[in-house]
């Protein structure tokens, strides 16, 4: 399952269910087969009428709907999640094999602590899946079921967990979900705060987290407009936390739900034809870092990225600037079109990551094959970049920076490992990139699945080393019953395939 010096074996997989047995379906064909020959005619135009009635229906249900599923991507802003219970939806297997149960996963992130996985999907639900402490002494596959969720009739586009989350402190377990046209709320994790468990102390499966702790309004005071931002990060401490809009990024107090308590515009002026004099630069605050805390910073650094592919960095307790730059192939706002830089040059900012030491940051971009590596101590050019990564979709992938220790090269950085995955299924492995210049190749390539190509949108590591969690989502066009996953769409909208999987994985080198 892996090439190079590392294996991974799967501990747990939401692809672990119950079998579908050839048998039972070819009961349930020959029962259909048995009452159409009874009342043929009857039976079609029976048939025929209940599905006009349901294909009409589920029209009507998605005009009135605020999003349309008609886009294929399954990025978290640019497609919009279907819900439900918005169109009926069947889910087709391969006989004889398990069933995937999960929707297409748009994100997914690894508790502080390293005891849960958050996920959001394209059915717009926002899930949470415990790790179990004796998940390492399992010799099969072991299924995988969200412990707490909740379903929002609009999509998910961003959340963060609290950065001092721990499983046996209630009063942590805390995350911020953005959401389209509504306030930022806070969810605790693992209770429903709506209810109180009953006597005989049992609680619905999975636990409905629905009901917020609190609401955070972010409000264009010009129109009142609900302000959704398309990210979210914590400060160090917790007690405070960053939202990116558009040119601009809200400051809140947790303690404070009317107004953010400062807002850092990332162009100084928006009606200056010169951008601010020059200064600045403009676009939808698209991913979200903060650093752990420096000697220059208790707080550490904010690092922003946006859609028009320029990264700014401010100080996470002032909210001063302290720089901002463009990526290769960017000037002044415009995307040229250079050859030589054409292989770094992605559709703007999706993730960001800082090293364990705050030395580096890494940057991954839609559409593009690389990560950028970024100096703190100097951003005017990228230092190398992370080669290979099989990127180029309009989807968002994710990748995680993993800390190995102390680093042998430098005494006062920390040795770190990437892992991205790819649209080809696998995952990828660089080992202290940032000791390298140019393109940098994997040191290690593993592959997830039974050969299946499905992406790998989100890779997260284990503080411990030796477990992963990997995440995959796919949206196929057409209708294929041959294809495991969830069948949607028909009537006037195309019908397309929703695949997804959830893996728990062990980590091994011979």
């Amino acid at each position: 399952m892996s090439l190079s010096g590392l294996t991974a074996r799967c501990l747990a997989s939401t692809s672990v269910g119950e079998l579908v047995q050839e048998k039972d379906r070819n009961e349930d064909v020959t029962k259909e087969q048995r009452e159409g020959e009874e009342d043929a005619y009857g039976s079609k135009e029976s048939s025929d009428i209940v599905r006009n009635s349901q294909d009409e229906e589920g029209i009507q249900k998605d005009e009135n709907a605020p999003a349309s599923a008609s886009s294929t991507s399954s990025t978290s802003t640019d497609s919009d999640s279907e819900s439900g219970g918005s169109r009926a939806s069947s889910r087709v297997a391969k006989p004889g094999r398990p069933v995937a149960s999960t929707s297409c996963i748009q994100e997914a992130q690894l508790s502080p602590d390293g005891t849960c996985v958050f996920t959001s999907g394209y059915d717009r639900a926002f899930s949470v899946y415990p790790i179990s402490a004796d998940i390492l002494d399992s010799t099969a596959t072991r299924p995988l079921k969200p412990y707490a969720q909740f379903k929002s009739p609009d999509p998910v586009w961003a959340f963060a967990a609290n950065p001092l989350f721990n499983l046996q402190d209630p009063s942590s377990t805390h995350v911020l979900v953005s959401r389209r046209d509504r306030y930022i709320t806070l969810h605790n994790a693992l209770w429903d705060v709506s209810s109180t468990i009953t006597d005989s102390g049992l609680q619905n499966s999975p636990v409905d987290i629905h009901t917020p702790l609190a609401s955070y309004k972010l409000i264009n005071h010009l129109n009142e407009a609900v302000t959704a931002p398309l990210s979210l990060a914590y400060s160090p401490s917790g007690t405070h936390f960053f939202a990116g809009g558009q040119n601009s990024i809200a400051i809140f107090d947790l303690t404070n739900t009317d107004d953010p308590i400062q807002t850092i515009p990332t162009i100084p002026s928006r009606r200056n034809k010169l951008k601010g004099g020059g200064r600045g630069f403009k676009g939808y605050i698209s991913a979200l870092s903060v650093s752990p805390p420096t000697s220059a910073s208790s707080e550490g650094l904010l690092a922003a990225g946006a859609r028009t592919r320029y990264i700014g960095i401010y100080d996470s307790l002032s909210g001063s600037e302290v720089t901002h730059f463009s990526l290769p192939g960017t000037v002044d706002g415009k995307k040229l079109r250079n050859e030589n830089l054409a292989h770094v040059m992605g559709d703007g900012v999706s993730s960001l990551k800082w090293s364990p030491c705050a030395h580096y940051l890494y940057v991954a971009e839609r559409q593009s094959d690389v990560l950028l590596i970024y100096d703190v101590r100097n951003f005017s050019l990228a230092l190398a970049y992370c080669a290979g990564r099989k990127a180029l979709t309009k989807q968002k992938l994710g990748f995680d920076v993993w800390s190995a220790g102390a680093s042998p090269y430098d005494v006062q950085s920390v040795a770190h490992e990437i892992w991205a995955g790819g649209t080809d299924g696998m995952v990828r492995v660089w080992k202290d990139p940032y000791m390298k210049e140019g393109a940098v190749e994997a040191d290690e390539v593993v592959g997830i699945g039974d050969g299946e190509s499905m992406p790998v949108v989100s890779t997260l590591v284990h503080a411990s080393g030796s477990l992963a969690v990997t995440a995959r989502g796919t949206l196929d066009a057409g209708d294929d019953p041959h294809e495991g996953g969830i069948r949607r769409g028909g009537g006037t909208r195309p019908r397309f395939t929703e695949r997804g999987c959830l893996d728990i994985l062990e980590l091994s080198s011979y």
